[in-house]
C-alpha cells in the first residue's frame, strides 16, 4: 500500500517549508497539530525573566495559525484555500483542563439525569391517572345496574313510606271515622235495637273496628246467633246478623219462654212464636233435651208447627202429640232427618181420626194404628 503524499518527507524538510508556500493537505494538518502544541506548551511553561524581571515576550501578539475551512480528500491534487483563525490561548495546564472538561462533563450529565428523571415522574403521573380514570370508569361501568336498582329501591321504599303515613294520617283522622251502623238479616229482632247496641263504635276509626269489639257489644242480644262484620270506607259500619231459630217453649219462672235448638232462652211467647210445641218434662241441658233437640232441628216447619208437645222420658224413648189428636212414636234420635220425612208423608195421606198413631221407630217400615 502506497503512503499517503508527505509522510515520506523528513523533519529537515518539513522546518524549511513556509507558510507562504502551499503543502500537501496532510502536511497542513500535522503542522497544525504541532504547532498547536508547541503554542500551548509555550503559553503554560514557566516565562523567561530580562534582567529587569519581566518576562520576555509578553508584549507580543497572539499567535496565528493557517487551517482549512474543509477537510477534503486526501488524494485531492489541487491544494485547498486556507484561511487565518485566531487562536485564544488556553489557561492551566493540561490536567486542569481535563479536570475542568471532567467535571462539566458530569454537570452535564446530572442535568440530563435530573431531566430525564423529571420526564419519567411526569410519565408515570400521567399513567397512574389515566389508570385511575380507567379504572373507575370500569367500576362506574359495572356498577350502573346495581346502582340504578338501589334507586328504583330506595325510590320504591320511599313511596311505600308516604303511602304508608298518608294511610295511617286518614285512618286517624276524622274523615275515615264511624259516621254510620247499618243492620241486616234481622227479621224478629228490631235493627235499632242492634245499632242501639253497636253505638259505641260511632266516631271510632274506621280502621280500628274488629269483629271482637262488635262480639262483645252484641253478646247483650241472645237472639243473635252470629254476625258478619263489613267494613266501607270512609265512614260506614256494616253488621250482617244471622238470628237463632225458636224451636220450642218452655215453662220457666214467670211464664214461659222461648228456646232454640241450643237451649238458649230467646224471650217471652209471642204471636209468632205461640204455635210451637211445648216440651214436657224435659230440662235444658239434660240428656233428653239433647235427643229432643236433634228432633227439632231435623222436622220440617210445616210439621213442627203441628206439634202440640214433646215427651221424653227417656233419649231413646221420644213421643210427639199433633195438633190432630194423633200421637208419633219417635224412637231415638238416630235417622231423624228420615223419620221427619216418613212423618210428613204419614200426615198428609193418613186420616186423623183413623190414624191415630204413627210409628216411625223404624222409618223403612212405619206402623199406623187406630188407637
Amino acid at each position: 500500500m502506497r503512503r499517503p503524499d508527505g509522510f515520506d518527507s523528513t523533519p529537515g524538510d518539513d522546518a524549511e517549508r513556509t507558510l507562504d508556500a502551499p503543502a500537501p493537505r496532510s502536511w497542513r494538518r500535522r503542522a497544525d497539530v504541532d504547532e498547536h502544541a508547541e503554542a500551548s506548551n509555550a503559553e503554560h511553561a514557566e516565562p523567561e525573566l530580562d534582567p529587569d524581571g519581566e518576562p520576555l515576550g509578553a508584549a507580543e501578539p497572539p499567535r496565528r495559525r493557517w487551517a482549512l475551512s474543509a477537510y477534503e480528500g486526501l488524494d485531492d491534487e489541487a491544494p485547498a484555500p486556507a484561511v487565518e483563525v485566531d487562536v485564544e490561548p488556553e489557561r492551566g495546564s493540561h490536567a486542569q483542563r481535563v479536570d475542568r472538561e471532567w467535571r462539566a462533563a458530569q454537570k452535564h450529565q446530572r442535568a440530563d439525569e435530573r431531566e430525564r428523571a423529571r420526564e419519567a415522574k411526569r410519565a408515570a403521573a400521567q399513567a397512574r391517572r389515566a389508570r385511575i380514570r380507567s379504572e373507575r370508569a370500569e367500576v362506574r361501568r359495572f356498577t350502573a345496574g346495581r346502582r340504578k336498582q338501589l334507586r328504583t329501591g330506595l325510590l320504591a321504599i320511599g313511596g311505600l313510606v308516604l303511602a304508608l303515613a298518608l294511610l295511617v294520617g286518614l285512618v286517624w283522622s276524622p274523615l275515615m271515622a264511624v259516621r254510620d251502623v247499618r243492620v241486616e238479616g234481622a227479621d224478629r229482632l228490631d235493627p235499632a235495637a242492634v245499632q242501639a247496641a253497636l253505638g259505641g263504635h260511632v266516631g271510632e276509626p274506621i280502621a280500628t273496628v274488629t269483629e271482637e269489639g262488635v262480639a262483645a257489644q252484641l253478646q247483650a242480644i241472645p237472639q243473635i246467633e252470629s254476625f258478619r262484620l263489613e267494613v266501607v270506607p270512609p265512614s260506614t259500619m256494616i253488621v250482617r246478623i244471622v238470628e237463632r231459630r225458636p224451636v220450642a217453649i218452655i215453662p220457666a219462672d214467670g211464664g214461659e219462654r222461648v228456646i232454640d235448638a241450643a237451649g238458649v232462652v230467646l224471650g217471652g211467647v209471642d204471636a209468632t212464636t205461640g204455635s210451637l210445641p211445648r216440651l214436657v218434662g224435659v230440662e235444658p241441658g239434660s240428656p233428653e233435651f239433647e235427643a229432643v233437640a236433634t228432633v227439632l232441628v231435623s222436622v220440617p216447619t210445616e210439621v213442627l208447627s203441628t206439634t202440640q208437645s214433646i215427651e221424653a222420658p227417656t233419649p231413646s224413648d221420644i213421643r210427639l202429640t199433633l195438633a190432630s189428636g194423633q200421637s208419633v212414636q219417635w224412637g231415638g234420635a238416630e235417622d231423624s232427618r228420615l223419620k221427619a220425612d216418613v212423618v210428613a208423608a204419614l200426615i198428609a195421606t193418613q186420616d186423623p181420626s183413623v190414624a191415630r198413631v204413627l210409628d216411625v221407630r223404624a222409618p223403612e217400615h212405619p206402623v199406623v194404628r187406630g188407637s
